[in-house]
């Protein structure tokens, strides 16, 4: 064993002896000379550690590959892709436009029957026949006696969007208003 362990260990054995039995720690009483020797001891091995540090190559650490985060889903992701698919200017599907025309005519409904404190039934014949809101292109999206305004079928032609997307559009529109108003 080196001197040093050897050392360490008999260091050890006499704090244990010294702990379990109070005699031997009278023996040992700790004077400016023990206390001055241990705060040598502990300044030389100090200087020991440094210097070994001194001599060693420094390599800098590489901090690997950093972790990637799995794609989260944004909540109406999938709504704003229907949308976005069923109201451009290409000939769609008319299934998933009455679809979402029916989702949104619903949601219309609720807020319109909020809005007013009156019943479904009252509510619905209010978006059906376009007398719950009075702009024309959000009462033309639901009712289809009636048509676009002029100026949302030249933009429509122009823009090259769909006279549904601007129907769409304004119907949430004006249900965001109509729910605003009511909160």
């Amino acid at each position: 064993m080196r001197p040093l362990a050897v050392a360490g260990v008999l260091a050890v054995a006499v704090g244990l002896l010294a702990a379990l039995d109070r005699g031997i720690a009278a023996a040992i009483s700790p004077t400016s000379a023990v206390v001055t020797l241990l705060g040598v001891l502990g300044l030389v091995q100090g200087v020991r550690y440094a210097n070994a540090r001194r001599d060693r190559r420094r390599l800098p650490t590489d901090p690997g590959e950093p972790e990637r985060r799995a794609p989260a889903a944004v909540p109406g992701s999938d709504l704003d892709e229907r949308i976005a698919r069923v109201a451009s200017a290409a000939p769609g599907s008319y299934r998933d436009r009455r679809d979402l025309r029916d989702r949104v005519r619903e949601v219309a409904v609720d807020a319109v029957t909020r809005d007013r404190n009156c019943s479904a039934a009252a509510a619905a014949a209010a978006v059906d026949d376009g007398t719950w809101t009075d702009d024309p292109a959000a009462a033309a999206f639901f009712d289809s006696r009636s048509t676009y305004p002029l100026r949302i079928r030249l933009s429509a032609g122009i823009r090259g969007r769909s006279n549904y997307w601007y129907g769409l559009r304004a119907a949430v529109d004006e249900i965001g208003r109509i729910q605003g108003g009511a909160a």
